[in-house]
C-alpha cells in the first residue's frame, strides 16, 4: 500500500527523512520500502487494515515508535438527525451494512482540487478527478474509510436505500463498464435504480460533474465477506473493495464524514446540511486487564508499569487507573474502536513488545520440562521401513481407515455407504489397489503402514500394521510368493529382526518371531499380500538391540555355510547354534540364502556369521575351533545339514 511521506511528515513533524520512517516501520511494525520521490510502500497486515491502512494510523505508529509528537487534525463532530426534509436513508439488510452515514450539502462548487491534495493522491497511486471526488479519496487516505458522493439532483425522491440487488439488475459504473448483478450483491440505490455497487464502485447515474450543485456524501461500513465475494464474482477490484473486505471498524465512517465535511467547506465552499447516521447496533467498549508481572514473564524482559503505560498511550490506548498514586501491578486498558485486532492480553503484550523492539529482547532458552513422547522408536522404525521398502522397488500407498468389511467396527456417522466400518485389516484395500493399478501396469509392488481396528463401538483397539502386496498381471500368484517372501526376509534383516520363521501352508503362511505370530502372508485374488504387526516387531527389534557394556577384549568371527532342506526354519537353526555356548556366542546373523539350479530340489544353502567373544579375556583359536566343531555336529544331527 502506498503512503505519502509529505502527509506523514505533516502529521508527525519530528520525522527526519524517509529512511527514518522506513527503518522504524521495518523494525517495529510493517515491511516498508522506498518507491522513490515522495512514496513509501508499506505491507499492511490483514488484521491491521482497520487502523494502519491510513496515514492517520501509520502516523500513530511512527509517533509511538520514535516517541515523537502526533498532530492529527482536530475535527468537530456534527450531530445526526433521525429524519431530514432533504433525503432519507433506509438499510434493508443490516447484517450486510451495519452502519450508513449520509450528509446533505448544497452550494457546492465543482472544480480542481488544490495542488497539494493532487500531489498526495498521485503519490499514493490515485488519479485526481475533481475537488469533490478528490476529497473522498483523500479522506480515505487519511482515515482509511472509503467514501462516495452522489449528485443529489439525480436521485429519485431523495432516497438512499441500501438493499440487495434484484436478479438480473444492471448498473453502469463510473468507468462506463456494465455489470449484471444478482441477489448476493449489495447496492446503494434510490427509489428506482442502483446508484453504486456497495463498497466497491459508484454508478454513472448520480455521477458528480461540473454542473453538480448539491450532493449527498456517504460513509458506510459493510460486511467484509460479502464485499470480498462480490468483487471476486464480478471481477472488479478497487481500493474500497480491498479495504472493506478486511472488516474495518464501524467507527471510521463517523471520523470520515466529519473530516469530509471540513474539507468540502474549505475547498468546495459547500454548505453542510443535515446528517443521518443509521447504526445497526452500538459499538461496545473493549477493556482488557494488563498484568505487568505476567507481561515480564511472557516477554522475558523487566519492564515497569510506567514504561508500559507510556507505550500504550502513545499507541492510542486509554489507561484506566484508580486514584492511588502508586502505579499498580495491573491496570485496565481501553482499546480504541479502530483497533479491531486487539482482543486479549497477549495482543496488548505484543503491542508493547514490538515498540520496545524485538531486537532488544534477550535471547534466552525457555525453561520447560521435556519428556519423551513414547512414540520415538515407532517413528524411527516406520521411517526405516519406508526407506528399505522403497529401495526394494515398492511404492507406498495410503488408504482410508474406513471400509465395507462388515467384520469391522461400525461407524455411527459414516462418510459413505461403502465406508461404514473401521478396517480390521490392510489386506482387502491393498488387493483393491493391485486390481486398480493393473489397468495401467503389468506389475505392481506396494506397501502401506497404517492402523487397523478391532473391538466394538464401545471399546476400539488400534494396532499399527505393515502391509505388503506384490502382483504380476501375467503370472500366477503362486509364482510371486517367493518374491514377497524375499522382500520380507530382506526387510527383517535390515531392521535387525533375525529371529523369524515362516510357517507351513498352501494359501496362508504364518510368520513367527520369539515363538509368537507377528503376521501372515496369503494369496488374495491376483496378488500375494503380507500383513505384519509393527508393534510386535518393534518389541522384538528392541530386544535384539538391548544395550550391554562393550567388552574390552576382541571378538572372533567365523562363517559357516550349510545345505539343508528348504523347509528348515532359519530361526530354529540359529537357536541350535546359540545353544552350543550362549555365553561365548555373542551374535549370529544370516548373511546369505540361496535356492537354485546348483542344488538338488527342496534344498537351500544358508550362510551364517557367528561372533564369539568373552567378557573377561581374549579367546584362543583353539577354543573357537572347538565350538565350531560342536556347531557342525549339532547342525548335522538336528537338521541333517551338509557343511559346505
Amino acid at each position: 500500500m502506498k503512503f505519502s511521506y509529505t502527509l506523514l511528515k505533516k502529521l508527525v513533524p519530528g520525522l527526519k527523512n524517509k529512511q527514518q520512517v522506513i527503518d522504524a516501520l521495518n523494525m517495529h511494525a510493517f515491511e516498508a520500502a522506498d518507491l522513490g520521490k515522495d512514496t513509501i510502500d508499506v505491507s499492511i497486515y490483514p488484521n491491521r487494515f482497520s487502523d494502519a491502512a491510513s496515514h492517520f494510523g501509520l502516523a500513530q505508529e511512527l509517533s509511538a515508535i520514535l516517541n515523537l509528537e502526533l498532530k492529527l487534525p482536530k475535527t468537530k463532530l456534527q450531530k445526526s438527525v433521525k429524519n431530514s426534509k432533504k433525503f432519507s436513508v433506509t438499510i434493508r439488510d443490516k447484517n450486510l451494512c451495519p452502519r450508513y452515514i449520509g450528509q446533505y450539502f448544497e452550494n457546492v462548487k465543482v472544480g480542481q482540487s488544490p495542488k497539494w491534495m493532487q500531489d498526495i493522491l498521485k503519490n499514493c497511486g490515485l488519479r485526481p478527478i475533481n475537488n469533490i471526488v478528490d476529497i473522498t479519496n483523500y479522506v480515505m487516505l487519511e482515515i482509511g474509510e472509503p467514501m462516495h458522493a452522489f449528485d443529489y439532483d439525480k436521485l429519485t425522491s431523495g432516497s438512499i436505500i441500501i438493499r440487495r440487488a434484484e436478479k438480473g439488475e444492471k448498473i453502469i459504473t463510473l468507468d462506463n463498464e456494465a455489470y449484471k448483478l444478482d441477489s448476493d450483491v449489495l447496492v446503494i440505490a434510490d427509489s428506482k435504480n442502483p446508484l453504486a455497487i456497495a463498497g466497491i464502485k459508484g454508478g454513472k447515474k448520480a455521477e458528480i460533474t461540473k454542473d453538480t450543485k448539491r450532493i449527498i456524501l456517504e460513509a458506510a461500513n459493510f460486511d467484509g465477506v460479502n464485499i470480498y465475494k462480490t468483487h471476486k464474482a464480478i471481477g472488479l477490484v478497487t481500493d474500497a473493495a480491498v479495504r472493506f473486505s478486511h472488516n474495518i471498524s464501524s467507527v471510521l465512517p463517523v471520523l470520515a464524514i466529519n473530516r469530509g465535511r471540513e474539507l468540502l467547506e474549505e475547498i468546495a465552499d459547500a454548505k453542510p446540511g443535515e446528517m443521518i447516521d443509521v447504526l445497526a447496533k452500538s459499538i461496545a467498549k473493549k477493556v482488557i486487564r494488563f498484568d505487568v508481572e505476567k507481561f515480564n514473564k511472557l516477554i522475558g524482559v523487566k519492564s515497569d508499569a510506567t514504561k508500559i503505560i507510556d507505550i500504550l498511550k502513545r499507541l492510542g490506548f486509554n489507561i484506566v487507573l484508580n486514584s492511588r498514586t502508586k502505579l499498580p501491578d495491573s491496570f485496565l486498558v481501553e482499546v480504541p474502536p479502530v483497533r479491531t485486532d486487539v482482543e486479549i492480553f497477549e495482543d496488548l503484550a505484543e503491542e508493547v513488545a514490538r515498540i520496545i523492539g524485538y531486537n532488544n529482547l534477550r535471547a534466552l532458552p525457555p525453561y520447560v520440562h521435556l519428556s519423551p513422547s513414547g512414540f520415538e522408536d515407532e517413528i524411527v522404525l516406520k521411517d526405516k521401513i519406508r526407506n528399505i521398502l522403497m529401495g526394494l522397488g515398492l511404492d507406498e500407498v495410503y488408504n482410508y481407515s474406513f471400509s465395507s468389511q462388515k467384520n469391522g467396527v461400525e461407524l455411527l456417522n459414516p462418510i459413505a455407504e461403502d465406508k461404514k466400518y473401521l478396517r480390521p485389516s490392510l489386506i482387502s484395500l491393498l488387493a483393491q489397489n493391485i486390481t486398480d493399478n493393473f489397468r495401467f501396469l503389468n506389475e505392481v509392488k506396494i506397501f502401506e503402514i497404517g492402523k487397523v481396528f478391532t473391538g466394538n463401538k464401545n471399546a476400539v483397539k488400534e494396532t499399527l500394521y505393515l502391509g505388503l502386496a506384490v502382483g504380476h498381471k501375467n503370472k500366477k500368484v503362486q509364482e510371486t510368493f517367493s518374491e514377497l517372501k524375499g522382500m520380507i526376509e530382506e526387510l527383517f534383516k535390515r531392521i535387525g529382526l533375525v529371529d523369524f520363521t515362516f510357517g507351513e501352508g498352501k494359501d496362508r503362511v504364518e510368520i513367527y518371531s520369539n515363538n509368537e505370530t507377528i503376521g501372515w502372508a496369503e494369496h488374495e485374488k491376483n496378488a500375494n499380500i503380507a500383513e505384519m504387526n509393527l508393534e510386535k516387531i518393534l518389541e522384538f527389534v528392541e530386544e535384539e538391540f538391548e544395550y550391554e557394556p562393550l567388552s574390552k577384549f576382541p571378538a572372533a568371527t567365523r562363517d559357516i555355510s550349510v545345505l539343508v532342506k528348504s523347509s528348515a526354519r532359519i530361526g530354529d537353526i540359529m537357536q541350535e547354534i546359540e545353544s552350543v555356548d550362549p555365553i561365548l556366542i555373542n551374535d549370529i546373523d544370516l548373511i546369505d540364502e540361496y535356492e537354485g539350479e546348483h542344488f538338488e530340489e527342496n534344498k537351500k544353502s544358508l550362510t551364517f556369521r557367528i561372533v564369539f567373544q568373552h567378557k573377561d579375556r581374549t579367546l584362543t583359536d583353539k577354543e573357537v575351533d572347538e565350538k565350531m566343531a560342536r556347531i557342525h555336529s549339532v547342525l548335522s544331527d538336528k537338521f541333517n545339514a551338509q557343511i559346505r
